[in-house]
């Protein structure tokens, strides 16, 4: 925990966000257990430290392998220029600081990152209100990153499925009407809480833009989906863009902005990592094999 805590200040001294602490512990874990050890292991018999940094004058001499501070703060600075590496799926970004001969050794660590970093105040309650409100300005993790699944409207039924309809009442025409490119749920009598389907990193917010008004665009933290969420109420948002959020987060109310005829919540799924998904730009995907798949329909 004391190796952790120094991770953490290293990206608070260098002013990166709490996804950043997130991925350092978590590439700790996966290299040393977070013990800062002074042997290497097969194919790095010169690693050393939290994050088995070689000797090859890359990562500073043996001293600075060996002080947490020192050696967390040479791998946000490597972290820092990895292209993108806030949009990236975490375990992907951590393999390109790392270069890992597995791409995916650090992901079943997040979870127990994720529960240190908590611990030690890095995701405490003062980053979180009990609404679920991030008053920060985005960058925040917000719940326990497990990749679960759940209902996104609670109470909910099915209204529309994906694939041609003729356009509903009330909406506009054109040549998206006939065909729905999502799925759409609506809570019988009030209004139901939004929260996120499974855990997503969020990359676009929606206030009253367009057809689909108030709403979320999130990447899985796989990078395999990319999941819109719409027609949210007005000003009921609750997470900012740059937010990692676990299943179950609340992200709004549902609503009845954009382009609809009722109040709904409409879901777009997208295949890979899409920093902005529109639709006929981008193909859609049917998300009922998944839903069900994942137990919610």
């Amino acid at each position: 925990m004391k190796n952790a805590a120094a991770i953490m200040k290293a990206a608070a001294d260098l002013k990166l966000p709490v996804a950043a602490q997130l991925i350092g512990v978590q590439a700790a874990i996966g290299e040393s257990t977070l013990r800062v050890i002074d042997f290497g292991d097969g194919a790095g018999p010169d690693s050393r430290g939290l994050f088995q940094q070689r000797a090859n004058g890359s990562w500073g001499s043996y001293e600075d392998r060996m002080d947490p501070h020192t050696s967390a703060t040479n791998f946000f600075k490597a972290l820092q220029n990895v292209q993108g590496w806030e949009t990236l799926e975490p375990t992907i970004a951590i393999h390109r600081t790392q270069r890992n001969a597995d791409p995916h050794h650090y992901t079943r660590f997040r979870e127990q990152a994720t529960q240190i970093v908590k611990a030690l105040g890095g995701e405490s309650a003062s980053l979180v209100d009990p609404s679920g409100v991030c008053p920060g300005e985005g960058n925040q993790v917000v719940g326990d990153i497990a990749g679960k699944w759940v209902k996104p409207l609670q109470k909910a039924v099915m209204t529309s499925g994906y694939g041609p309809r003729p356009a509903p009442p009330g909406t506009a025409g054109g040549v998206l009407a006939n065909f729905h490119y999502g799925i759409d749920f609506s809570t019988p009598g009030q209004a139901g809480a939004i929260v996120a389907i499974t855990d997503l990193k969020i990359v676009k917010i929606r206030n009253l833009e367009g057809q689909f008004g108030t709403g979320v665009t999130g990447q899985t933290l796989d990078g395999k989906l990319t999941i819109g969420m719409y027609h949210m109420e007005a000003g009921s948002l609750k997470v900012k863009e740059g937010d990692t959020v676990a299943a179950g987060t609340p992200l709004g109310t549902e609503g009845a902005t954009g382009n609809v005829f009722g109040r709904h919540l409409h879901m777009e799924f997208y295949a890979g990592a899409l920093p902005n998904p529109m639709i006929p730009v981008n193909a859609t995907i049917d998300p009922t094999p998944i839903l069900k798949e994942k137990g919610i329909l």
